[in-house]
């Protein structure tokens, strides 16, 4: 719930790290920056995959890791391995997918946005927040504000409180692990 009760603070900044580089750059971001910032990082093992996508942090601005068209995977922190698994699995299946590391849930890369709605069909926002006040609604504002095209589908956590445990059993569960997420995409695409 961490992203929707930030959300609400006046002048609140959240950003949220890819990998231990980006965790590492977003920590010297914040020390210098002059407004409340919150930097979310997931519990167990830093992410170290992304080595060579390492683009300088700035607020606001999230950073493309593959650009192609068809469907744009917008991820949040964590999620973004899971969206490059998501992708990989996908291109595997003929699939055209972009991926972007959103990097920042408030504010949120409206260029950014702009450009994945635009340039796909189908935009896939990857939080591990719920729905209300998270990634996915400030995406889904910014698109109904400017009337701009695409399909939406939020992959996000339920309404409800989830228990403790094994991260991947819970993703699992939840169905915003891999396969989850490719299953709800594959069925939004075939539903044109």
């Amino acid at each position: 719930f961490d992203f929707t009760y930030l959300s609400g603070i006046p002048n609140m900044h959240i950003c949220a790290p890819k990998n231990k580089w980006e965790l590492s750059d977003m920590l010297k971001f914040s020390m210098d920056f002059p407004a409340p910032i919150a930097l979310r990082y997931p519990r167990g093992t830093a992410v170290d995959s992304f080595r060579d996508f390492r683009a300088p942090i700035e607020l606001g601005k999230g950073e493309w890791i593959y650009e192609e068209g068809g469907i744009a995977l917008l991820a949040v922190g964590s999620m973004v391995e899971i969206a490059r698994k998501v992708r990989e699995t996908l291109k595997e299946k003929g699939f055209s997918v972009s991926l972007f590391n959103a990097r920042f849930v408030k504010p949120i890369d409206e260029e950014g946005v702009r450009k994945a709605c635009n340039n796909h069909s189908w935009i896939v926002t990857m939080e591990e927040n719920v729905a209300v006040g998270g990634y996915g609604e400030k995406v889904l504002h910014l698109k109904n504000q400017e009337n701009l095209p695409g399909k939406l589908l939020p992959i996000c956590l339920p309404d409800a409180y989830v228990e403790h445990g094994d991260v991947n059993l819970l993703r699992q569960k939840l169905g915003i692990d891999v396969e989850g997420i490719v299953k709800k995409i594959e069925m939004l695409v075939e539903q044109k």
